[in-house]
């Protein structure tokens, strides 16, 4: 027998065990903006690595709203004739007593919408920010609530209110999975990403894949995005796996580095 052959206890040579492989966490990310136009249609790809083949495990994903809180409040109360009771006139004018056109009126203003230049009708801006909803500005709410809405100076009543843009949680979209390179899909049709990935408001935001997925050094992933929703944003999705380093025919392949340094 060579003295590199290796045998058992009685004497058989036996095959060597293959060389053991590291596998280490990875993930790869895709990124979207969503335009709020529900039928948009929109592909990324990403190239898995030369060094080593992926194995996707789970896949999840994440939104942040682009659209930032326009702040405004009531318009000021109309100056009362000059005399002695201006100066408790002004006092009096409370942040309950504004009626929905004083809301609506400046609403619209701070959205470069007038409301009174439309003949009284409501821009498309104002009936989407009306739409998603409005609040007390976080900076005074404590304080309004305390008062009442009652003895507030001019500058607190011009900012008292929040237009939001729509929450993760109305968020809405179709997704595919694909291996360009194989032609494979992993889907019967698109999947609707509360049907298969969860809800974005953190509670299942995810799913782990019944098998889990490899895909060969060199291959191509193509992840497609059909918008259902208004929502704008940006959309994050994300594969969860791991690299198996020392696939053959790849640069950590076992005996690779050592073959090209001799001559």
């Amino acid at each position: 027998m060579s003295g590199g052959a290796q045998v058992n206890g009685f004497g058989e040579s036996v095959a060597a065990p293959p060389a053991a492989r590291r596998t280490i966490p990875f993930d790869y990310a895709f990124r979207y903006d969503l335009q709020g136009a529900p039928g948009l249609v929109q592909n990324r790809t990403l190239d898995i690595s030369i060094e080593a083949a992926f194995t996707a495990v789970s896949i999840g994903y994440g939104v942040v709203p682009t659209a930032q809180p326009i702040t405004f409040g009531i318009p000021p109360a109309p100056l009362p004739p000059p005399g002695p009771v201006m100066l408790s006139a002004t006092a009096s004018q409370s942040l309950f007593q504004a009626t929905l056109g004083d809301v609506l009126l400046t609403l619209s203003k701070a959205l470069d919408e007038d409301v009174t230049a439309s003949g009284g009708q409501i821009g498309p801006r104002t009936a989407a920010a009306l739409k998603d909803g409005l609040r007390f500005n976080p900076e005074f709410a404590e304080r309004i609530f305390l008062t009442r809405g009652a003895g507030l100076d001019q500058g607190i009543l011009s900012q008292a209110f929040q237009a939001v843009g729509a929450p993760p949680e109305r968020v809405a979209f179709l997704y595919a999975l694909f291996d360009q390179g194989s032609g494979r899909e992993f889907q019967s049709e698109p999947i609707l990403n509360i049907a298969g990935l969860g809800s974005p408001d953190g509670k299942r935001p995810f799913r782990y894949f019944a098998r889990p997925i490899e895909f060969a050094p060199r291959s191509t992933i193509r992840l497609q995005i059909t918008e259902v929703s208004a929502f704008q944003g940006e959309l994050h999705v994300c594969l969860h796996g791991y690299k198996t380093l020392g696939t053959p025919g790849t640069p950590t392949a076992p005996g690779r580095a050592r073959g090209r340094i001799r001559r």
